[in-house]
Parts: structure tokens; C-alpha cells; sequence
């Protein structure tokens, strides 16, 4: 397992450990760890900026829909 570690530590990319012939895990460097979850941070906030100013600009525009409650809005995301 120390060589598959060291190995893992030493590339730029996942190694990827198989079990009985299907994907069990990826080892990667805690670099690229914390470099892709934070990547992810970023482009979370990105989207939820974005979904932010989606909804004000149809809110502005008169076009954002009300509900009675909240399981009328439910019932709709349902949908």
C-alpha cells in the first residue's frame, strides 16, 4: 500500500483502485485534493451567483411566480 501511495503522491492525476474489476476508490496527492475542492468552492459559488441573479432579474421583471405555501411550491419543484 506505501508504494501505491508514493505513487499517488508523485502524479498530477487520481490512481484509481480497483476491486474485483470495479472502481473502489482514487488516491490522490492532498495538493490536487485541495486544489480540486476548492476549484469546486469557487464554481458552487459561481452557480449560486448566477441562480442569485437569475431569480432577481425575474423577480424585477414581474415574472417570478408566488405560492400560498410552502407545499404548493414543493408540489411545483415536484413537477
Amino acid at each position: 500500500m506505501a508504494d501505491v501511495i508514493e505513487a499517488a503522491g508523485a502524479s498530477e492525476e487520481p490512481t484509481l483502485i480497483l476491486q474485483r474489476s470495479r472502481k473502489a476508490a482514487y488516491i490522490v496527492s492532498p495538493e490536487r485534493f485541495e486544489h480540486d475542492q476548492e476549484e469546486l468552492r469557487t464554481l458552487r459559488r459561481a452557480l449560486f451567483l448566477t441562480e442569485v441573479r437569475e431569480a432577481e432579474a425575474e423577480d424585477a421583471s414581474g415574472g417570478a411566480r408566488e405560492f400560498s405555501d410552502m407545499e404548493e411550491l414543493l408540489d411545483d419543484l415536484r413537477a
